[in-house]
C-alpha cells in the first residue's frame, strides 16, 4: 500500500517541486534585465529537458493501463481518509477564484473574473461530488460541469495577458499547464459520462500535477493564480490516489 502510495501522489509532487526550483532560478537568471528576451541558461534548459522526460516517463508509465472507457464508480473508491485533502483543494480553488476576481475587478479583465466566479463554483461542485460519493450514491455531471468551464477561462487568464508577447520561454510554462489542468478536469469529468479511460486520464492528471507545480514559480507575484494552481493540483493527485486498480493493472 505504501509503495502505492508513494507511486501515485508524492513522486509527483518530488518531479514537480524540482521543476519549481528550476523555473525559480531561470525566471531570475534567464532573462536579460534590460531588454527582457531569453538568455542561454542552465536552468532553463535543464527546465526543458526534464519536463520533456517527465512526460515521456509518465506516457510509458500509463501504457500499461487500461484503455476501455470506465464509470466513474467504477474508476474511484469512495474517498474516505481522503476528504480532508479533497475539502482543502476546494478551499484553495475558491480562495484563489476570490482573490483572482478581486484583482481583475478594477483593470475589468472579464476572462479573469469569469475564471474566479467560476473557480468559486467548481470548489463548491468539487465539494457536492465528495458529498454524493461518501454518501454511496451515484455521482452525477452536474458537479463537475462548472470545474469544466471554469478550466476555459483558466486558460484564457493565463494566455491573454501573453499573447503579444515575443519571449516564449516566459510564459510557456503557466499556459502549458493550465492547458494541461483543463484537459485533465475534461477527463474525469469523462467518467461520469463513460467516456474516459483510465489511461488517458492518469497520463494527464500526472502531467497537470507536475506542471501546475512547476508554474506556481510564475504565479509567486499572483496570489490568485497561485492558489488555483496549488488547488487543481492536489485535487487531482487525490483523485489520482482514489482511483481504483483494474483487472489489467498490476500492484507496483
Amino acid at each position: 500500500m505504501m509503495n502505492t502510495f508513494w507511486y501515485r501522489g508524492p513522486r509527483l509532487w518530488v518531479q514537480g517541486l524540482l521543476l519549481f526550483a528550476l523555473r525559480l532560478a531561470q525566471l531570475r537568471t534567464g532573462f536579460d534585465s534590460e531588454t527582457g528576451l531569453a538568455v542561454a541558461s542552465l536552468p532553463g534548459t535543464l527546465l526543458a529537458a526534464l519536463l520533456a522526460v517527465c512526460a515521456a516517463v509518465e506516457l510509458v508509465l500509463c501504457l500499461r493501463l487500461p484503455g476501455e472507457k470506465a464509470a466513474f464508480d467504477v474508476q474511484f473508491a469512495r474517498p474516505e481518509r481522503a476528504v480532508p485533502c479533497l475539502v482543502a483543494g476546494s478551499f484553495l480553488l475558491a480562495a484563489g477564484g476570490a482573490l483572482l476576481l478581486a484583482s481583475a475587478l478594477p483593470a475589468r479583465g472579464v476572462a479573469a473574473m469569469a475564471a474566479g466566479i467560476l473557480a468559486v463554483a467548481a470548489a463548491g461542485g468539487f465539494l457536492l461530488l465528495v458529498r454524493q460519493l461518501r454518501a454511496g450514491g451515484t455521482a452525477g455531471v452536474l458537479p463537475l460541469l462548472p470545474a469544466m468551464f471554469f478550466a476555459v477561462f483558466f486558460v484564457l487568464t493565463v494566455y491573454l495577458p501573453a499573447g503579444a508577447d515575443p519571449v516564449l520561454a516566459r510564459y510557456y510554462l503557466p499556459v502549458l499547464a493550465a492547458s494541461v489542468t483543463a484537459y485533465a478536469l475534461s477527463q474525469l469529468a469523462g467518467f461520469l459520462r463513460r467516456e474516459s479511460s483510465a489511461r488517458s486520464f492518469v497520463w494527464t492528471a500526472d502531467c497537470a500535477v507536475i506542471l501546475c507545480l512547476a508554474a506556481m514559480a510564475d504565479s509567486l507575484s499572483s496570489p490568485g493564480l497561485l492558489l488555483l494552481y496549488a488547488g487543481c493540483a492536489l485535487l487531482l493527485s487525490v483523485f489520482l490516489l482514489l482511483r481504483r486498480e483494474g483487472p489489467q493493472e498490476a500492484a507496483p
